[in-house]
């Protein structure tokens, strides 16, 4: 479990830092467009540094995700299944590579106005666009699990329409074990059961590639439109997941379990024991802390009576803490310590949260409509939800009112 989140923890690193230089490229563009001019001598070695360091990360991405998959081929084949049965899984693991290699060259070819003859038949042309393969919309669906861990590891559903998920209600169901007598009567226990309803939110996203940099057939342009949709999504799904927005997706707005710190603007030691301690001990394998970066940083510079430190670092999480042995991941989404604000979630997203994303997302590019800037467009559609689906499995650390 470690290992899989330090790679994926790795991969997200490698993406932002992507992500921050395609943005600069971009902003130097736009800069020398916006005076009419050409780049100075100085942007244009910055660009091309930023150009280089691009493809050097690509390439880090890709040997990364190769790993990644050849890791868990090992896997695979230490639980040998029937001959044939491999043979057969082999050979449609090659024709799925082939296919998604194939679509990534003709939707790359596509946005760069190639004109090649071939088309897929679950690549659509219409009057101002194409509804990409499903193996683009499955890689951006890949990304947004590597980006975000909460979503990786909650329930996911991918199904239309709204869902109905039952769960036995804890709070309201005792199970009683007891001992028993020959041609005596076992009483059984009275399980309360509850549902939650997944619905359907429409979600879109609108990405705008430079065609400065669509034009450039040394750059990856399949690699940076999904990169951008999935990072997007990605960043809006935390927050949605964490945070929610009232009439639409609730994410964990609806925990109960919250502990009242003594305090609106610090946070104690004693909040954290007791923020962890609040889920069952049934559920602490999975669970881990939620927070922001700067809410991270004060947990870490509490000390004890002595002075001693009380967080440390773990190295085998890639360089990133533990709090009283659980994972510490960070999140933008994450509000501020402050008054009334509920800035550290400990939860157990596979027990804790059911979230619907489907995976048939729908992705169009517009090649005309953003003509007059110079760009090209990819909007995405998706249709999503997300609950707290067990009570148990996730407490909330609230901060005092003054």
């Amino acid at each position: 479990m470690k290992e899989k989140r330090r790679k994926q923890m790795y991969l997200k690193q490698l993406r932002e830092k992507r992500s921050a230089k395609v943005k600069r490229m971009q902003e130097i563009l736009a800069g020398a467009k916006g005076e009419n001019r050409a780049m100075s001598e100085e942007e244009q070695k910055e660009f091309d540094e930023a150009e280089a360091e691009i493809a050097d990360l690509d390439k880090t991405i890709t040997a990364a995700e190769k790993a990644k998959e050849l890791a868990q081929q090992e896997t695979d084949e230490n639980n040998p299944e029937d001959e044939d049965e491999d043979e057969v899984k082999d050979k449609k693991d090659q024709d799925g590579e082939n296919r998604a290699e194939d679509d990534r060259r003709i939707f790359a070819d596509y946005i760069r106005g190639v004109v090649t003859g071939e088309n897929r038949a679950d690549m659509t042309l219409g009057e101002n666009g194409a509804v990409i393969p499903t193996t683009i919309a499955n890689e951006i669906i890949k990304k947004i699990k590597d980006i975000s861990p909460v979503y990786d590891d909650a329930a996911k559903y991918n199904v239309k329409g709204n869902l109905s998920i039952p769960y036995v209600d804890e709070d309201g169901t005792s199970l009683a074990v007891a001992y028993a007598d020959e041609f005596a009567e076992l009483e059984g226990s009275k399980e309360k059961f509850a549902s939650i309803e997944l619905s359907g939110f429409l979600a879109g996203i609108l990405a705008k590639i430079s065609k400065s940099l669509v034009n450039n057939s040394d750059f990856d342009i399949v690699a940076e439109v999904t990169t951008q949709i999935a990072e997007a999504f990605a960043l809006w799904l935390d927050h949605e997941m964490l945070i929610g927005t009232p009439g639409k997706i609730t994410g964990t707005s609806t925990a109960t379990k919250k502990i009242q710190s003594e305090s609106a603007t610090v946070i104690s030691f004693d909040d954290i024991i007791k923020l962890k301690d609040a889920v069952k001990s049934a559920h602490q394998t999975g669970a881990y802390f939620v927070m922001r970066d700067t809410t991270l940083t004060a947990v870490r510079l509490l000390k004890d009576k002595n002075g001693r430190y009380l967080v440390n670092d773990d190295v085998t999480e890639e360089g990133r803490p533990t709090i009283l042995g659980k994972a510490v991941y960070t999140s933008d989404a994450m509000p501020e310590i402050g008054k009334d604000a509920e800035p550290i979630i400990y939860v157990n997203p596979k027990v804790a949260l059911a979230v619907k994303l489907t995976e048939d997302m729908e992705l169009q590019v517009l090649k005309e409509k953003y003509a007059t800037q110079h760009v090209i467009g990819v909007v995405g559609w998706a249709e999503v939800d997300a609950k707290v689906k067990n009570q148990q499995a996730i407490a909330k650390l609230k901060m005092a009112a003054s």
